[in-house]
């Protein structure tokens, strides 16, 4: 057999969800009939190809006390894991509570397998949802790492579709809060079974749309509140006068844990402070879509690339990616669902005009995995493989000159 396919799949219910994340190393390997003169492998095989790692999968729920607020939160929060293949059975994921299907390739809470490891943090986008993650998930996982992605209480699917959603101003306080209250969870002796296995010194964090915001945030990238305060309108605006939030928002969101970050597509990108994007302490691989209407290139992806000047950043570009690119909901949902959760969608990512998510997610995970195991494992031999010949022709790769 010449080739190998890597697919993550699985059956759904009610919404007709049918996931097929494949990735075949013969588009860019080669192949030949004679195994005597196959060409070697291509040096980020090893990053495109799923990892040796059994995959775990657990949910939980865990409370804190943001700053700016009197009020405990309840994150609901997703686990994959690199596991010990001992589980009860396939996994179940439930997806904002409208859709629950078996993937019979990863395990229902089985524990973790032996030994410390990395860490990953997913934040969703604006009226998201924190399964979005799974495809990465499992990837990152099966290479040893544990994920943790995190549901923005007050910006989910169901909330905003159900008129229940936060104000802009309350988000955007919270979520990069969020993102450190699940790392800090982390390090608890916190009876899940992650517990005790999660090294959070070692932090890598990445989030879509308004999940870059937030992945700019957490990572030291303060938020304009003069700004921001400036341009709100409506009565959400309130919250801007209470001094415990004005506190917070200039106090920053500066997670020293966290050691590499990928915003993917990200949003507000306009509301940091001059500056801050190059005062970074961490470096960035940024992804973005030409065709996103959701978070324009002129808005988003060119101020934010800018705006950022650390000699290891990286810019990875889809000239046919959009916002929808990101996420597997073009197959993942049939038309209605899809119509009620991404409404933009057949215009901003699905459809043929369009990079097929199907073949841009696996090389966004396979450049995320290096930048990772680069920068926050300092496994410095895939620095080249990163930066060396773009690995598909559907992208366009920019590395920082350091100004």
């Amino acid at each position: 057999m010449c080739g190998r396919e890597a697919l993550v799949g699985y059956e759904a219910g009610m919404a007709s969800l049918r996931v097929l994340v494949a990735l075949s190393a013969v588009a860019l390997t080669g192949c030949s009939d004679d195994t005597t003169n196959e060409p070697a492998p291509a040096p980020q095989e090893a990053l495109l190809a799923p990892g040796e790692a059994d995959v775990g999968f657990a949910e939980v729920t865990i409370s804190y006390t943001p700053d700016g607020s009197t009020q405990a939160r309840e994150l609901r929060v997703r686990l994959w894991y690199p596991a010990v293949d001992a589980g009860e059975g396939a996994a179940v994921y439930s997806l904002a509570g409208v859709v629950s299907v078996p993937n019979e390739d990863v395990l229902a809470a089985p524990s973790v397998a032996d030994g410390d490891f990395p860490v990953v943090v997913y934040s969703h986008g604006n009226g998201g949802d924190g399964l979005t993650a799974y495809p990465y998930a499992e990837h990152f996982a099966s290479h040893g790492w544990i994920v943790a992605s995190v549901n923005h209480t007050g910006n989910t699917a169901l909330e905003l579709a159900g008129g229940s959603g936060a104000p802009f101003a309350e988000v955007a306080l919270n979520r990069p809060q969020d993102v450190s209250a699940v790392i800090d969870w982390l390090e608890t002796d916190n009876g899940s079974p992650v517990a005790g296995a999660a090294r959070t010194s070692d932090t890598f964090l990445f989030g879509h749309s308004f999940g870059g915001y937030t992945t700019f945030a957490a990572a030291g990238a303060n938020p304009d509140f003069d700004a921001l305060e400036s341009t709100c309108t409506g009565d959400s605006c309130a919250i801007f006068q209470d001094p415990d939030v004005e506190a917070a928002y200039r106090a920053g969101f500066r997670d020293p844990r966290i050691k590499a970050i990928a915003p993917q597509a990200p949003a507000v990108v306009r509301g940091f402070a001059t500056g801050e994007l190059a005062g970074l302490q961490v470096p960035t691989l940024m992804i973005s879509g030409r065709k996103d209407i959701t978070t324009p290139d002129a808005e988003t992806a060119i101020p934010a690339w800018e705006g950022l000047d650390d000699p290891r950043d990286l810019w990875l570009e889809m000239p046919d990616g959009a916002h929808i690119t990101f996420l597997t909901v073009c197959s993942d949902l049939d038309a209605e669902t899809l119509e009620v959760f991404q409404p933009t969608a057949t215009m901003d990512g699905c459809g043929p005009e369009f990079i097929d998510p199907q073949v841009a997610l696996p090389i966004m995970n396979g450049y995320m995995l290096g930048f990772a195991r680069a920068h926050v494992l300092g496994e410095t031999e895939w620095l080249d493989v990163l930066t060396g010949p773009v690995w598909d022709e559907g992208f366009v790769l920019t590395e920082s000159d350091g100004t």
